[in-house]
């Protein structure tokens, strides 16, 4: 946890992907999901949301855009411990600059 703490030292937040992949269609819990063209298992394709519930760091969600499917695109936005209100500011401004959430097309 210490390395993070450093590179808060130089960046204000860190933006990384929500998932392995972009939004995928409606499915059951636990069905595999496919990344890539290989099918990946549910848990693991969210397991870059779950790092910084482990290490205490303010995480955000926020749109970005379509894919090619209309689906929507969104990346995390991960700020310093304890700087919540610094993290939900740079969502904010980021936010901004997007077409905000665009609401997928029905399968």
């Amino acid at each position: 946890m210490v390395s993070w703490e450093r590179f808060f030292d130089d960046w204000d937040v860190l933006i990384c992907p929500v998932m392995m992949c972009t939004a995928f269609h409606q499915r059951e819990t636990g069905t595999s999901i496919p990344v890539d063209g290989v099918d990946v298992p549910y848990w693991t394709a969210l397991s870059h949301v779950c790092r910084f519930n482990l290490t205490g760091h303010p995480a955000a969600v926020i749109p970005i855009g379509l894919d090619r499917e209309g689906l929507p695109i969104g990346v995390q936005i991960v700020g310093r411990r304890h700087s919540d209100l610094r993290l939900l500011a740079a969502a904010k401004a980021l936010s901004r600059l997007t077409d905000g959430f665009l609401r997928p097309p029905t399968p």
